[in-house]
């Protein structure tokens, strides 16, 4: 009894902790947001503030899947109960066709009940491995909730890239029409040629059809991100005007190598290696005799003689059953098949602890390496580029400098100007697939924040 009261606790925390997870997501009945005639006009769209962390605290409130992987942890705790409870009792009852005469009169009908106690070792071992099996979907929720994390930022830092991107492309736009009105007015002097004129027509001309490009991908990736977060077609996906934040991890990659072992991927295989461990111990006390115990009442009418003793006195009985595993080899049959069971948990866990070691270290390269190059775009090369840009534009203006040599420092501006804002997403797209390989949140350090920050103000 002490046994099965320290399994009810364990599974009135699992409750607790289940109650909890489920509390994160948006209270919906079971097919209550499925499009019925009016398709999606009937939801609330939400209202984003363009910040990441809106567009993820409402895809873990929302996202279908993620309800899913809930719903089964809660159908996974409910069976422990089922696990732990005592067989039914059976009730039995008989009529004698012809009955049986004794001393004291016919036996005429029966009632019995018994009661089928297994091994006691069995009931604990079997809810063990049910609250474990619930463990089991716990990290499966626990590691889909740090997926549709990865999944949301991704989507969002793709469309604040494109953004961004046209952004950047529009102000190019404006120095060629500055540059074309430029050129007209060194063409009435004769300082310029109208190749000059044709040749940024031609430049503006394909710099604006790469921006009216960027509307249509923009809203691909809209629709994405809408998707991602589980909210309805059409909602408003504002994004930050910001740069991502530059920074490392405040550790070193084998602190981070020895907090991924913790990660809800590898305690499901772990849990699963439970599993199979106490499904094993189940079989072995199914191996074991078990105990009935009965009581049978059996009706006894009138003796046929009078001034019989006791005379239709009813008949009570107990019954003491004891069940014998004789057939042993169709039990080992089912420990051998949880042992393998437990074998292949831990094997899938070193699998994926494996992958865990090599993913940290791809994700840690790419969070470096963005960082790098980031930096030394918005402190060496585009200074340089813009420099370069203005000497050019100061000769040209002055009649001294030449075309080719406005453009050429123009493509290398726009180029690494492009490029710096991808390696900011790709930071923090990178980063996001850190924390998911991690399986929490990564601390860092300010490598070229204030620079990120003075960056994200000038724009």
């Amino acid at each position: 009894m002490l046994c099965l009261a320290c399994v009810a606790r364990g599974e009135r925390e699992l409750r607790a902790e289940l109650d909890r997870a489920g509390d994160t997501l948006a209270a919906v009945e079971v097919g209550a947001d499925a499009p019925s005639g009016a398709g999606w006009a009937e939801t609330e769209q939400p209202s984003f503030d363009g910040t990441p962390e809106a567009y993820v605290a409402h895809a873990l409130a929302h996202d279908h899947e993620l309800r899913a992987t809930w719903e089964r942890w809660r159908a996974a705790s409910h069976r422990v109960a089922r696990e732990r409870r005592l067989p039914m009792p059976t009730v039995s009852y008989s009529v004698f066709v012809a009955p049986v005469e004794t001393r004291v009169g016919p036996q005429r009908q029966r009632l019995g009940v018994r009661q089928h106690f297994p091994w006691p070792g069995a009931l604990l071992a079997g809810a063990d491995a049910a609250t474990a099996a619930a463990r089991v979907e716990q990290h499966e929720f626990e590691a889909a909730a740090l997926e549709v994390r990865a999944r949301v930022l991704a989507a969002y830092w793709r469309l604040w890239l494109l953004r961004e991107v046209e952004l950047v492309e529009r102000e190019q736009l404006e120095l060629f029409e500055a540059l074309t009105e430029l050129s007209r007015a060194r063409l009435e002097l004769g300082q310029a040629t109208l190749a000059d004129i044709q040749q940024l027509e031609l430049g503006r001309a394909r710099l604006a059809d790469q921006v009216a490009g960027l509307g249509e991908a923009q809203i691909e990736a809209s629709a994405m991100l809408v998707a991602a977060v589980a909210a309805p077609p059409g909602t408003e996906t504002p994004t930050s005007s910001a740069l991502p934040v530059l920074e490392q991890p405040a550790v070193d990659e084998a602190s981070l190598r020895a907090v991924v072992v913790e990660h809800p991927l590898l305690e499901r295989w772990e849990a699963q290696g439970e599993v199979g461990d106490l499904r094993v111990k189940q079989a072995r006390h199914a191996r074991a005799p078990a105990l009935s115990l009965g009581v049978d009442w059996i009706e006894i009418g009138p003796a046929r003689v009078s001034g019989v003793a006791d005379s239709g006195k009813d008949a009570v009985s107990v019954t003491v059953g004891l069940e014998l595993p004789l057939w042993q080899a169709n039990y080992a049959h089912d420990q051998r098949a949880a042992e393998a069971d437990a074998a292949a948990a831990r094997a899938e866990w070193a699998s994926v602890r494996d992958r865990a070691a090599a993913q940290l270290s791809v994700a840690l390269s790419r969070v470096r390496d963005t960082a790098r190059r980031a930096a030394l775009h918005e402190h060496t090369l585009i200074p340089q580029a813009e420099g370069a840009l203005e000497s050019t534009l100061g000769g040209y203006a002055t009649g001294e400098g030449v075309l080719a040599a406005i453009l050429l420092a123009e493509r290398d501006l726009l180029e690494l100007r492009l490029s710096a804002v991808r390696l900011h997403a790709e930071h923090a797209i990178a980063w996001a697939e850190l924390e998911r390989v991690v399986g929490r949140p990564v601390e860092g350090r300010g490598e070229g924040t204030e620079a990120s920050a003075e960056a994200g103000d000038a724009r």
